[in-house]
């Protein structure tokens, strides 16, 4: 059986996964549904949430538990226990920042989902520093490693992270891109790979 994703008809969670299998040269069953029929579809899902992925192994939830599976199932988790700590580290850190600016700014400004706050260019700028804050970090851990990508000499899931995230910061943010020479680097580096730019012209376009 090929290993297979379902999610939203978005990039969002189950990207880095996506990604990976990009990368790896693997196929994966991209399926994707809508609001409208995930009601229907939400009572046979494990804990009624997406991203869900199934293989011949069996289920998994949670997206950084199937971005990290599939991370590792193609060596991209780095070459040592300390290597994959690191990339951990950095895929939690991404997740916290994401988790902040989707509740704080993406769900009423780009998903229309909540109401707009009575602050909102406050909200914004906020968001963004906590943002760049999160990235400053990443740049300390990657600059103290010395390596050609964040943590290794070829490309990890916390590169693919921080890439998505950086991405999804953009609909918003649009000079993330270029706010640093550091972020720069890291954006043409990524965008550089033969593999990764193939699958970006591909992709379906989405909001997020």
């Amino acid at each position: 059986m090929t290993d297979k994703i379902l999610y939203f008809n978005l990039r969002a969670r189950a990207e880095p996964t996506r990604i990976v299998y990009a990368l790896a040269g693997k196929p994966l069953v991209d399926e994707r549904t809508i609001l409208e029929k995930w009601e229907t579809l939400k009572a046979d899902q494990p804990l009624g949430q997406l991203p869900v992925f199934t293989c011949s192994e069996g289920t998994l939830v949670m997206s950084n538990t199937i971005a990290r599976y599939a991370a590792k199932k193609f060596g991209m988790m780095g070459d040592n226990l300390w290597e994959e700590a690191l990339n951990d580290m950095i895929v939690e850190a991404c997740q916290e920042s994401f988790e902040k600016l989707s509740s704080k700014v993406l769900r009423w400004k780009v998903m229309n989902i909540d109401p707009e706050p009575e602050n909102p260019n406050v909200v914004i700028e906020e968001a963004y520093q906590e943002l760049l804050k999160t990235l400053d970090f990443i740049k300390k851990v990657a600059e103290k490693r010395a390596k050609a990508f964040l943590i290794c000499n070829e490309i990890s899931l916390a590169d693919i992270v921080v890439f998505v995230a950086l991405q999804h910061a953009a609909v918003v943010y649009p000079e993330v891109m270029s706010e640093n020479e550091w972020i720069e680097e890291f954006v043409n580096k990524m965008t550089s790979d033969e593999r990764l730019k193939k699958y970006i012209e591909e992709r379906a376009e989405t909001p997020l």
